[in-house]
């Protein structure tokens, strides 16, 4: 149901609450009732990441969970055996040593955002930079560039591919003037390494079901 049709749904289910003799009583029961549909909601969307997830990586790193900025085939520095803790300070050294962009793993995480994520997701600095981490780091940064309004229907796919380039440089911007370029391109560093099509498409499988 997109959010305009729920809004009417809501704002009905109230108007009928009101013309009952207890009207105070059941209003507050339908909208807890309400507001319950919407929080299983939530937590029942099921998302297909895998595609999606697959296709920023290449961009990125070519799929390299060892990747960092302008070594994508890298395999001498071992991110993933390392903790979170110690990628982080790679990251602090690697700049400080001169070098623009300290960009790590598969999805290419900058320091900052790296730092952020661990912050807000309660993750533990000793944990490892693996494999699994770093995907689950990924979902969070597509969660928050608003894949759960896209399926809701609150955003366009376009959009929500648009935002998707604002926290990944290697995609298109898909909107706006050069759909095809980089939201980055320009700053020297950055540039897009993958069609609209296919960002397109990644995005409509998030729908589909995990292959078993």
């Amino acid at each position: 149901m997109s959010m305009k049709l729920r809004r009417q749904s809501w704002k009905r289910m109230i108007r009928r609450a009101k013309r009952a003799r207890s009207g105070g009583v059941i209003v507050v029961a339908v909208l807890l009732v309400f507001a319950a549909g919407i929080i299983i909601e939530r937590n029942t969307m099921k998302v297909n990441y895998t595609e999606l997830l697959s296709t920023i990586a290449e961009g990125e790193s070519k799929g390299n969970y060892n990747a960092y900025f302008g070594h994508a085939n890298n395999s001498s520095v071992v991110f993933t055996d390392m903790t979170v803790a110690d990628v982080m300070q790679w990251q602090r050294d690697f700049v400080a040593n001169g070098q623009p962009s300290n960009a790590v793993g598969k999805y290419q995480f900058m320091g900052t955002t790296l730092a952020g994520l661990v912050s807000e997701m309660g993750i533990d600095p000793q944990t490892k930079f693996d494999e699994a981490l770093q995907d689950k780091l990924a979902v969070r940064l597509i969660e928050r560039r608003g894949v759960r309004d896209y399926l809701r229907g609150a955003i366009s796919r376009e959009q929500f591919a648009h935002n998707l380039s604002m926290e990944w440089a290697a995609l298109p911007r898909v909107v706006g003037g050069d759909p095809n370029a980089s939201y980055y391109a320009g700053d020297g560093l950055n540039k897009s390494h993958i069609s609209i099509n296919a960002v397109l498409g990644a995005i409509d499988t998030l729908r589909d079901k995990p292959q078993v």
